[in-house]
């Protein structure tokens, strides 16, 4: 009868506290060992190194930015860039300060325009028809927003009795008196939250509403 070998490892017994396995002490040496302050300090210099090349490139990427898109640019060096970058800047503010002078609606400091920033504002109209309520939002124009503020109305049974709109570079001014809010200040704050829903939506929701768009 032939013998068929095994093919069962056979029990090896190792040294007593060396466990199953012992440790190769050449290859965990090698692998475990700790590196030298100095090697630590060429790898913490060249992370450094690496983080200033980036920096330093985006910092050239603005400049360059800068440089197509300031107007009547005669020199090209850095400090000349900042410095027009700088006069650009303040003759913008003047320009909207004055523009924003002109446009103030009547005695009102309230300027017809709209603001860069979304803002919404509720008050009670005093001394008018009663339980008058003026809301002014400002936000960015988008297709279906004149929609959205009807069904933000409509969800507070509010009646809208005048309005006003100005649209200028993309930005929407909407001032809109409403009755039918009831007493209280649950209508308010109901209303508030309503055409906050409004101001927050993103202007591509309504571009996939108008395209058929996913969202």
């Amino acid at each position: 009868m032939l013998s068929i070998p095994s093919y069962y490892p056979k029990q090896i017994s190792f040294p007593k506290g060396q466990g199953v396995f012992p440790v190769n002490t050449i290859y965990s040496k090698s692998f475990f060992k700790p590196k030298s302050k100095a090697e630590t300090k060429v790898i913490a210099a060249k992370k450094h190194s690496d983080s200033e090349r980036r920096r330093r490139m985006r910092i050239n990427g603005q400049y360059a930015t800068l440089r197509t898109v300031l107007p009547n640019l005669i020199k090209m060096d850095k400090a000349s860039v900042l410095a027009e970058t700088v006069r650009q800047v303040r003759e913008l503010k003047r320009a909207v300060a004055e523009v924003e002078a002109a446009c103030r609606h009547g005695d009102s400091d309230e300027c017809v325009l709209p603001g860069g920033v979304d803002k919404l504002s509720l008050e009670q109209c005093d001394g008018e028809q009663e339980g008058l309520v003026k809301a002014t939002l400002s936000c960015d124009d988008r297709p279906g927003l004149i929609s959205d503020m009807t069904r933000a109305l409509g969800s507070v049974k509010g009646r809208v009795v005048r309005a006003e709109m100005v649209i200028v570079g993309g930005r929407s001014k909407n001032v809109l008196w409403i009755q039918g809010l009831g007493d209280g200040k649950e209508g308010m704050v109901a209303l508030r939250r309503a055409l906050k829903v409004v101001i927050d939506r993103p202007i591509f929701a309504g571009l996939s509403k108008r395209f058929h768009l996913p969202q």
